[in-house]
């Protein structure tokens, strides 16, 4: 049987209403007929919903941090709990698929939780890809699988499943690399079981960037043009989007001192939009109500002194009136800007998501998430501020937003949900 994602591809999440080639749908992506067992995490988890796409002899194991609408059996799932320091404020966020058939395994990273308004009322970015599966053969490990296999196990997946991708060839996945996130102990006397926080968050992100063998040059010239794109708006200011900035050049700013970094690169050259929605735009979305409940954002965070008010840009959406949910970060590097990477999971461009890092250096990060970085990535640009098409992997890139630079205008406000 021919894999129909052999080398790792991205779509995008269907809209009601819309013709769209490069929409794929749950119902598509799951294959119930062959699925033999599923591994589902999700923020918010529909169960019913999910069930409904499901054969009943399917194996399923969930982690979620909201399970919805679950009169399901429970004795036809098993769900598991990963460690949260802090229960009442952590919080899973990641959103991931693995799905086993008797000859593949198929590794699906969403930006869309597992709830049906976000298969249907708005755009998401899905990462699938398709690995061969033999359940009488071992399979070397490689960069990648181990990277997976560490994710799995910092979310508590069983033993058993982690362990069944022994079986799986994970040979083609070489332009692709695992970001994780998980929550930090906040007393140092008791620390988190088996976690290297260093390793987690924008900190992981510099890892995953830096060249192979890694650099110590200090020297440090900045070229990175980043278009961050979430459905969320964390506590930005200069110093965290100067951190991550560094961090998006495989720098880690533990390096220097807060002050150094403040030297090394000034405000002004901290090239980072923020893409967001308009208040406008979720005014006038074609889901309603509905779909504005997908952008979240709190008027006190976007007024609160240091909030980096220039770093607000435009989200282009793809199809017209049809809000973004994605969570995804195009960075362009170089003099010409026509060569880059590409983020796609579930980390809004946020601290909670990336990590802080505190007084003395240490990350602080709130939640569990899982992302993947697309590297190396081509651009074709019309202009420098607008990209016409993105490839990876020797393919074009469908993306739920427009990759263009548009700064907010004079009357243009980011939605505010809340106060």
């Amino acid at each position: 049987m021919a894999l129909s994602f052999p080398d790792g591809a991205v779509r995008i999440t269907p809209v009601d209403g819309v013709d769209d080639p490069d929409a794929l749908s749950l119902a598509a992506i799951l294959d119930a007929d062959h699925l033999e067992s599923a591994l589902a995490t999700s923020y918010v988890l529909d169960l019913d919903w999910l069930v409904s796409h499901l054969h009943p002899r399917t194996r399923l194991t969930l982690i979620a941090d909201q399970i919805q609408h679950a009169t399901t059996d429970p004795s036809s799932y098993a769900v598991v709990d990963p460690e949260l320091p802090q229960p009442n404020v952590q919080l899973v966020h990641s959103k991931l698929l693995l799905l086993f058939y008797p000859q593949h395994m198929r590794l699906v990273v969403s930006t869309a939780n597992l709830a049906p308004d976000e298969w249907s009322l708005v755009h998401n970015c899905i990462y699938l890809h398709d690995f061969p599966r033999d359940a009488t053969r071992v399979f070397a490990a490689n960069r990648f699988s181990l990277e997976l296999a560490q994710a799995l196990h910092d979310l508590s997946v069983p033993f058993d499943i982690i362990a069944s991708m022994n079986h799986v060839d994970f040979a083609r996945a070489t332009a692709v690399r695992v970001v994780t996130s998980v929550p930090s102990a906040v007393d140092a006397r008791r620390p988190r079981r088996n976690a290297n926080m260093p390793s987690y968050g924008m900190l992981r992100l510099a890892q995953v960037l830096a060249p192979e063998p890694a650099s110590n040059e200090i020297e440090f010239v900045p070229d990175a043009r980043l278009l961050c794109v979430g459905s969320s708006m964390g506590r930005l200011d200069a110093n965290w989007l100067r951190d991550f900035y560094l961090c998006a050049h495989a720098r880690d700013p533990r390096v220097w001192t807060l002050e150094e970094r403040a030297q090394l690169v000034p405000d002004d050259l901290v090239d980072v939009a923020v893409a967001f929605h308009t208040q406008s735009q979720v005014e006038d979305n074609r889901g309603g109500v509905s779909a504005a409940g997908y952008v979240n954002c709190a008027r006190s965070i976007i007024d609160a002194r240091g909030f980096p008010q220039s770093s607000l840009f435009k989200l282009v959406p793809r199809t017209d009136r049809v809000l973004v949910h994605a969570k995804a970060i195009v960075a362009r590097l170089g003099e010409q800007q026509r060569h880059g990477w590409l983020y796609v999971g579930s980390h809004n461009f946020t601290p909670a998501a990336w990590g802080r890092l505190n007084q003395n250096a240490q990350p602080y990060i709130n939640n569990y998430e899982f992302g993947l970085v697309l590297s190396p990535v081509l651009f074709e640009c019309r202009e420098i501020n607008c990209i016409t098409a993105v490839r990876w992997n020797r393919q074009l890139v469908p993306l739920p937003f427009e990759p263009v630079w548009h700064p907010y205008k004079r009357d243009d406000k980011p939605y505010c949900s809340r106060e």
